[in-house]
């Protein structure tokens, strides 16, 4: 079908341009009459419209909506045209001209069949989504593209968009607005197809290009658009109080989640909390997804209900990561004070299996100084192992340290402080500190009540204050601070530092459910490994396959490596690889080569060819020769 309309476009090519042949001081009534043949009365007002701003005293004709836009016997060819049968158009036209020599269809004929040629073309690249060819297409005819229908214009205005070219995209749907063919409802549906494509500043321009009575049909949509500028920080945007109005009334009675979310994050923007957390719990009872309960557990945060911000993140972390991330931050601060708060056991674990199944090095070193703080030191080194092997930072490592110099590990301590020598150097001031320290206030504080608190921060416990002060006012003996001063001297054997250790990593885990199954990599896959990439023709066995990963098959679907590789298989031929084999094979054997002429002194000499060292040590003999 559309061969044939090309065809039929082809054979009206031939014909004289309508536009010049039209008399200049008369108006063109081809796109009136055409839009009267199908029965489009708000194109036909918007045309007429225009028609008369440029013609003043011009009326339409009175036969508009009874006569034929083109010749009398030309009433098959635009049944045809407006039943949409193009194949059968272009059969008749082209059976027509043949029939009839010198015949050539109507002036309005040929328009309705370039238009219908274009508007094929250009919706078929967009149904495909082949953006920047309609771009091109649309940029080659651009007064064609200005002259067609709505669905053309907005096909190309959308590929301009698609293509980071919103200067053009802005451009066109300027001159078509402003020309005037576009009924209110066009119009409408131009600035709601632009606020998808170009920034809200030239959306405003578009909008005010008619009267602003034929927006309030879309007042909500422009302010739902101002307000995804203000949240991207578009420039020189902003929500007026009189629009929000508006849209917070259309969001309380929206169903769609996303309405009132909008509001809320806007309200979050503002810093305006209260009602950042209505709006954020008005839009998780209406269904919203887990970005939303990632913006309502931040404002929990910030209003300092840190609790029900954890509560939160936690029952969001699976659809969205950052939930994930958040719920390790809330309680981080906690875990990580040198006095930490009693935290209940439930909570602990529920931290504790979420750091395991993410491999959060974060989580792990939180979990092990609250163990270590709380005198839990097993337990500390424990989760120090594992955070030292998923994030080895110095705060990590230096945790680990401590806790095996408490468990009086000496061996192992020596070894982390020699292999971070020179990477974390408060890790190696540990052996220039005395061993025992002094006493954590886990070890010397009496036992204290737990008890409950209410209010913004309630699930957490609180230690009352130990019945006993503290003894002051006594001042040391010049000797006692002397003898601690020589016991504190730390006393470091040449044999313990630095020495040479591994630089493998031996604390290496992997998470919860991963697939490989033991703590260190082992070079012999177990169970089903799983399928990260696809395999490239020509390539060799790839290193990680050794521990466990498989690969989809190739294009071509070889599920093996290659045998031999690309490396190893013959150059193929015009390729530099090729000429520089074939050129040291012309290149005559080393064993037939003849003994090189000794060159002068100051000669040039064929740097690599046989002779040139017995050369170089004549030359070296002479120099140094009296």
């Amino acid at each position: 079908m559309r061969a044939a309309l090309i065809l039929a476009v082809a054979l009206l090519a031939g014909a004289p341009a309508i536009a010049g042949t039209a008399d200049a001081a008369k108006p063109d009534e081809t796109a009136l009459r055409y839009y009267a043949s199908q029965h489009q009365r708000a194109r036909v007002e918007a045309e007429t419209e225009r028609l008369r701003r440029r013609y003043p005293g011009w009326q339409p004709p009175a036969d508009l909506w009874t006569a034929r836009a083109g010749g009398e016997d030309e009433d098959g060819l635009w049944d045809l045209l407006a039943a949409g049968r193009d194949a059968d158009l272009g059969t008749a036209l082209v059976t027509r001209a043949k029939a009839e020599p010198g015949w050539k269809p109507s002036a309005a004929l040929q328009a309705a069949v370039a238009a219908r040629a274009l508007r094929q073309s250009c919706l078929s690249l967009a149904r495909t989504s082949r953006w920047a060819e309609l771009a091109i297409f649309a940029a080659g005819r651009r007064s064609e593209i200005e002259a067609a229908d709505a669905e053309v214009v907005w096909a190309a205005a959308e590929a301009y968009g698609r293509t980071e070219r919103q200067g053009l995209a802005l451009d066109l749907l300027r001159a078509v607005l402003t020309a005037g063919r576009f009924g209110p409802e066009e119009r409408r549906v131009s600035l709601l197809r632009a606020m998808q494509i170009l920034p809200m500043s030239d959306v405003d321009q578009l909008a005010a290009l008619g009267p602003s009575r034929d927006l309030d049909a879309i007042r909500v949509d422009l302010v739902r658009g101002r307000i995804g500028a203000v949240l991207h920080d578009e420039a020189g945007q902003s929500v007026p109080p009189e629009d929000l109005a508006v849209f917070q009334a259309y969001a309380e009675t929206a169903p769609d989640p996303d309405q009132a979310a909008l509001v809320a994050w806007l309200a979050f923007k503002r810093h305006d909390l209260p009602t950042a957390l209505t709006w954020f719990k008005r839009a998780i009872a209406r269904g919203g997804d887990a970005m939303v309960a990632h913006g309502l557990a931040h404002t929990l945060r910030l209003l300092g209900l840190r609790r029900d911000a954890e509560d939160v993140a936690y029952a969001w972390r699976e659809p969205l990561v950052n939930n994930t991330l958040l719920f390790i931050d809330l309680l981080e601060a906690d875990l990580t004070q040198e006095d930490p708060p009693a935290i209940e056991p439930e909570r602990l674990k529920r931290y504790a299996e979420v750091t395991l199944a993410t491999a959060s090095g974060e989580g792990a070193q939180a979990l092990a100084w609250y163990a270590y703080n709380r005198c839990q030191f097993d337990t500390a080194l424990s989760w120090f192992r594992r955070a030292v092997a998923w994030f080895p930072k110095e705060a990590t490592v230096y945790g680990y340290a401590l806790s095996l110099r408490r468990m009086h590990q000496e061996r192992t301590f020596l070894d982390v402080v020699n292999r971070y020598d020179g990477l974390f150097p408060r890790v190696v001031g540990l052996l220039f500190q005395s061993a025992v320290g002094r006493p954590m206030s886990c070890e010397t504080a009496p036992t204290r009540v737990a008890r409950t608190v209410t209010g913004p921060v309630s699930g957490y416990l609180d230690l009352a204050s130990p019945v006993e002060a503290a003894k002051s006012g006594r001042v040391p003996q010049p000797d006692e601070v002397i003898a601690n001063r020589a016991s504190a001297a730390p006393v470091i054997r040449r044999s313990d530092f630095p020495v040479a250790v591994l630089m493998e990593n031996d604390l290496r885990a992997a998470p919860t459910n991963s697939p490989v199954a033991d703590a260190h990599w082992s070079d012999r896959p177990r169970g089903r490994p799983p399928t990260v990439a696809r395999r490239v023709p020509g390539i060799g066995v790839m290193p990680y396959e050794r521990y466990g990963f498989s690969l989809l098959p190739a294009w071509n679907g070889a599920e093996q490596a290659s045998q031999p590789s690309a490396a190893e298989s013959p150059a193929p031929r015009g390729t530099l690889w090729a000429d520089e084999r074939a050129a040291q094979a012309d290149e005559p054997a080393r064993g037939q080569v003849q003994a090189p002429t000794i060159p002068e002194r100051g000669a040039p000499t064929a740097t690599g060819s046989i002779g040139a060292p017995q050369v170089m040590r004549n030359q070296i003999v002479r120099e140094k020769a009296p």
